[in-house]
């Protein structure tokens, strides 16, 4: 059983002045060693987490949570929406077509995502208009609106054409010719990230004129809680059974945040090394803690303090150190993914430099998300490994003979 005498001697020799200066220089080393891996380690997974939030936000404004997918439907499809919305509040349908095209003018060529969405659907897409008007492209037949990095690399603004080139062969006068239609570009939209590169939007009756279709590819839904679409996928599948597949926003994007979560997870494990140094910072504190205090060490084990209790001692006298440490790591982690933001901020005014570009990176700041169970991963991870550092330094406390260390011996 822990005493209250272990404690104490614990507390004197981590935080008494009565130990040498080297002694004490060393055990201060080890103490901010944990606390610099520990506030590392809780930014940069601060600054991961709001990295990956911010983009995971930004792709769910512009693509679909959840798309059902016609497989044996031959039925309204508008029709079929209206039900969706009212099956259940905070859902928003409507019917699409969607095409792999080629866009070209004549100043660039790009590979686009052309989609094509009824009128009374814009609320689908919760993106940024940059110019133009997006009711405008869905009211007029044969306009388009192009994501802002798309109509960049076209080189192309409102009122200009867009060559719009189908897979799809037409048999003409001329022979056999992919189809392809001029549109007008009546908006240009961004969405801040990889979308803006591809994304093109019509309206459903010009996509069916463009594609010659009479039906629709399926229904696309947006969703007030996005982490429900696997929720709601499974349901209208088995209400609908075997006429859609429904296939939601993690499906279609599985392997982009699946690479997102293994790069927080390495990054983790690499950082971890800082912590993992700082504990053996900790057993040299403790080593020689051990060396300096062996007279003092026998004296208690002849006023019968046992192996254990001494081991037990040293135990806690490393767990102090690597405490402090590890609180005042939380304390500045914290408060520095707290304000970091508004602290890259200054630093770029000071300095006149810009850490992420938004035409390169499509975010102006260092977004933060700080989550408690980051927070208590790291610092169970650091507790734990600072335990098994002061093992073995306390185990040879314990090992100390008494009459050995009086006459200056060193026993083991």
């Amino acid at each position: 059983m822990l005493r209250s005498i272990e404690l104490d001697i614990a507390r004197r020799l981590s935080f008494s002045n009565q130990q040498r200066a080297f002694t004490r220089w060393v055990a201060g080393f080890a103490a901010l060693g944990m606390a610099l891996g520990v506030a590392s380690l809780i930014v940069v997974l601060s600054v991961m987490n709001g990295l990956a939030g911010e983009l995971t936000g930004r792709l769910l404004n512009a693509i679909p949570h959840v798309e059902l997918r016609f497989q044996d439907y031959d039925g309204d499809a508008q029709a079929l929406a209206a039900r969706v919305e009212s099956s259940q509040p905070g859902i928003i349908a409507a019917p699409y077509v969607k095409r792999q095209v080629m866009t070209r003018s004549d100043f660039g060529t790009s590979g686009a995502e052309l989609m094509g969405l009824g009128t009374g659907s814009i609320q689908l897409l919760n993106v940024r208009v940059v110019d133009g008007s997006l009711q405008g492209v869905m009211t007029q037949p044969y306009h388009i609106a192009l994501g802002a990095v798309l109509a960049n690399s076209l080189g192309v603004g409102i009122g200009d054409s867009v060559e719009v080139v189908l897979p799809r062969l037409s048999i003409t006068p001329f022979g056999v010719l992919p189809r392809y239609r001029k549109l007008r570009v009546g908006a240009v939209v961004s969405v801040g990230a990889s979308p803006d590169a591809s994304l093109a939007v019509t309206s459903l009756e010009t996509m069916k004129k463009l594609s010659g279709v009479a039906y629709v590819d399926g229904i696309r839904l947006q969703l007030d809680d996005p982490d429900s679409a696997d929720s709601v996928a499974q349901r209208l599948e088995g209400e609908y059974r075997g006429r859609i597949n429904a296939v939601t926003w993690t499906e279609s994007y599985g392997s982009l945040f699946s690479a997102i979560r293994m790069e927080k997870i390495m990054v983790s494990i690499l950082l971890s090394a800082l912590i993992a140094v700082a504990a053996f910072n900790v057993v040299s504190s403790l080593t020689m803690s051990v060396a300096e205090k062996r007279s003092d060490i026998a004296s208690l084990r002849v006023l019968g303090l046992t192996a254990a209790g001494v081991r037990r001692i040293f135990l806690l006298h490393g767990l102090m150190l690597a405490t402090f440490g590890i609180a005042l790591g939380t304390v500045i982690g914290v408060l520095m993914s707290l304000n970091l933001g508004s602290l890259m901020g200054l630093l770029e005014r000071v300095f006149g430099w810009t850490l992420f570009d938004p035409s390169v990176y499509y975010i102006g700041g260092l977004p933060t998300d700080l989550q408690g169970t980051d927070i208590g991963w790291v610092v169970s991870m650091a507790l734990a490994l600072s335990l098994v550092a002061a093992v073995y330094p306390a185990h040879r406390a314990s090992k100390i003979l008494p009459v050995a260390a009086l006459d200056g011996l060193e026993a083991f």
